[in-house]
């Protein structure tokens, strides 16, 4: 037998059985004792703390990522709802029937393009930022409205990030691709006229239609949003002239008709009659203009903006359209129609939707190291020109501030679109009684030449009816002796009497959580 001795245990081995077998030595050395280490309280504190500041390391760069994920995301949302509006508005314009020269004919079936530039610009963006408190003002200390360079102290902005949005864009589209959905009200068969019970709505298509674009300021005291934001609609109503005689008329009213249906159309006799391409040539069968019933009656037939903009509802109002009864917009606009919330609504929090047009005649000036427009807010008559040739507001130079010194040096162009002109201005009247806002580009109707009314009453020295196409020489103004049936006779006149090279639309949009303004420009050229 062998025995090892080792620390505080013996072993022994048999040599028959192989098994071992740990033993206590009987004597021996006393046992080792094991002393056990810890951490003192100061090493506990030091430990938690560091754990803390990893944690927190940890904690904010997940808040950065979570932000920056956030941020990315709202901004691929508002790239893309800007670019899906973008490609909107430009096949409107490229499938405008219109050509944009004045003087159309009904009979050619042209329909129309009609562009009403408001008072506000990006020089003067807004009535909320006027300082007239009785119709409601931004509140310059809690407002989410950018602000521009010129901050005020002890103000989060200046509004001054808004810019121009009360401008209108009217037009007949025809679509190539995909035809124009609407929906139209219709008669069960049988079915009693006067019971709700018994009118359905359905889906109709056509491959024309009216289109109208325009914004909608949120007033100051927030109830339809953040005060001083803008939405941007699109109106689309189809153009379906084999409806004739099966439309019908809820109560006789327009803005009750355009509830409930998505269809162009005019009054005729208290019916309602599906417009034509050449009916909307004439202003009066188009949406939201001013017209008694009687055809060609209410000459100039002015766009209502209140019926398009109007903030309040009167049910007791009666017509004309004057206290926004024309309503076919939904919620905001009508709060017994919430069916059509969102069906019209292209943008929301936009800060600018601005329509141009091409003036060749129009002067750029370098100011300090820019050369601005007479759009832009910087923009003023300094020196020579450096060039000639911009997209502008109309009548962007109402002051007549441009040439500083008339006549025009030779070779300069002619601005076309320097005084803002209202629908029935005539270049006969001087009292100024049709210059000014809302001024108005139309493609026109040659129609009031000779649709048996005196338009011109009190400008024409009594010369009669229709005397630029009764085959006369009426001479009814100086100036104009140019032969038989001149321009100078006629009985109307466009506001801008020249053919539109080129139409611009600016659209800014902004979004609040990430403070991110996003800006995108709609170009067309036309052709004449």
């Amino acid at each position: 037998m062998s025995r090892i001795v080792s620390g505080e245990w013996r072993a022994v081995s048999g040599e028959r059985n192989r098994q071992r077998r740990f033993l206590p030595l009987a004597h021996g050395p006393s046992p080792m004792v094991l002393s056990a280490s810890g951490l003192t309280l100061v090493e506990m504190l030091m430990a938690m703390a560091i754990t803390l500041i990893m944690m927190a390391a940890v904690v904010n760069l997940f808040a950065n990522v979570g932000a920056s994920v956030r941020n990315r995301r709202a901004t691929i949302e508002m790239n893309g709802q800007l670019r899906m509006v973008r490609m909107r508005l430009y096949n409107d314009l490229v499938g405008a029937t219109c050509p944009t020269l004045t003087w159309q004919r009904p009979g050619d079936d042209n329909g129309y393009l009609e562009i009403v530039e408001g008072q506000w610009s990006d020089k003067n963006p807004s009535g909320l930022l006027d300082g007239n408190t009785n119709n409601g003002e931004l509140d310059y200390t809690t407002s989410l409205v950018p602000s521009s360079q010129l901050v005020v102290k002890s103000n989060v902005t200046d509004g001054r990030g808004l810019g121009d949005y009360d401008d209108i864009l009217a037009l007949t589209v025809r679509s190539e691709g995909e035809p124009f959905v609407g929906r139209r009200l219709e008669l069960k068969p049988g079915g009693d006229p006067t019971n709700a019970n018994d009118l359905i709505s359905r889906i109709i298509e056509s491959t024309l239609a009216e289109v109208i674009w325009f914004a909608v300021e949120n007033p100051a005291d927030g109830s339809l949003g953040e005060p001083g934001m803008r939405t941007v609609y699109r109106r689309v109503l189809l153009i379906a002239p084999w409806l004739r005689g099966s439309l019908l008329p809820t109560s006789g009213n327009v803005w009750d008709f355009y509830r409930e249906n998505d269809i162009s159309m005019h009054r005729e006799n208290g019916q309602f009659v599906p417009n034509t391409l050449g009916d909307l040539t004439k202003r009066e069968y188009r949406f939201g203009h001013l017209f008694s019933g009687v055809p060609n009656r209410g000459f100039p037939h002015p766009l209502i903006l209140t019926a398009i903009r109007a903030r309040t509802y009167d049910p007791t109002a009666p017509l004309p359209l004057t206290k926004g009864l024309l309503r076919p917009f939904g919620l905001p606009f009508d709060d017994r129609s919430k069916e059509r919330l969102g069906e019209d609504v292209m943008l929301t929090d936009v800060l600018a939707f601005d329509v141009r047009v091409y003036d060749p005649g129009a002067p750029s000036y370098q100011v300090v190291s820019m050369v601005v427009e007479p759009s832009d807010a910087g923009w003023s008559v300094s020196g020579s020109p450096v060039a000639y040739g911009a997209y502008v507001d109309m009548g962007w130079d109402w002051k007549l501030k441009y040439p500083p010194a008339p006549p025009l040096a030779a070779g300069v162009p002619v601005p076309l679109f320097q005084v803002p002109r209202q629908a029935g201005w005539h270049p006969r009247d001087t009292t100024g009684a049709k210059t000014g806002y809302p001024a108005v580009y139309d493609t026109w109707s040659f129609h009031y030449e000779n649709d048996g009314l005196d338009q011109d009453l009190g400008l024409d020295n009594n010369a009669g009816i229709d005397q630029g196409t009764n085959g006369l020489d009426d001479n009814v103004g100086s100036g104009f002796i140019n032969g038989v049936d001149d321009m100078g006779e006629r009985e109307t006149a466009p506001p801008y009497d020249v053919p539109l090279r080129g139409l611009q639309v600016k659209l800014r949009v902004y979004e609040p959580d990430t403070r991110n303004i996003r800006e995108t420009t709609v170009t067309r050229n036309f052709v004449p």
